[in-house]
C-alpha cells in the first residue's frame, strides 16, 4: 500500500519553491500545478510543521485497519480463528469515524492529526 508522509510533500514543496526562486516563472505549468495542489492540501489538513501526517489512500484503507489491528495486538494472527472470521470492512468503516477525508492527485485519503 501507499502511504503519503507530508513530510515528504514539505519537502517536495520545499524543492518547488526553492527552484521557483523569486517567484518569476521559474516553474513548468506541471510544477506550478502541484506545488499549489501541495500547498492547498497542506493547508486543508493543517500540516505545515515538521509532525508530518500520513495518508491512506482510501481503497487502501481495509488492509490499514488489518495492519493497525495487528499492530496495537487486537489480533495476533490473521491465518486463523478469530482473524477469519472478523469482517473487517466494518472494522474499517468503524475506524474511519476518527479519521478525516482529503482529496489529492485525483485520490481520496484518510489522515489523523494535522
Amino acid at each position: 500500500m501507499s502511504y503519503i508522509d507530508t513530510c515528504d510533500l514539505v519537502s517536495e514543496l520545499n524543492d518547488l519553491e526553492a527552484e521557483d526562486g523569486d517567484g518569476k516563472d521559474g516553474l513548468e505549468a506541471e510544477e506550478i500545478e502541484r506545488r499549489d495542489a501541495i500547498r492547498e492540501l497542506l493547508e486543508d489538513i493543517g500540516s505545515e510543521d515538521d509532525d508530518g501526517v500520513t495518508l491512506i489512500p482510501e481503497d487502501g484503507f481495509v488492509e490499514y485497519a488489518q495492519e493497525l489491528a495487528e499492530d496495537i495486538g487486537a489480533v495476533e494472527d490473521f491465518s486463523a480463528w478469530p482473524a477469519t472470521c472478523i469482517d473487517w470492512q466494518a472494522a474499517a468503516n468503524d475506524l474511519a469515524t476518527d479519521y478525516s477525508t482529503v482529496e489529492f492527485d485525483g485520490e481520496s485519503y484518510y489522515y489523523q492529526g494535522g
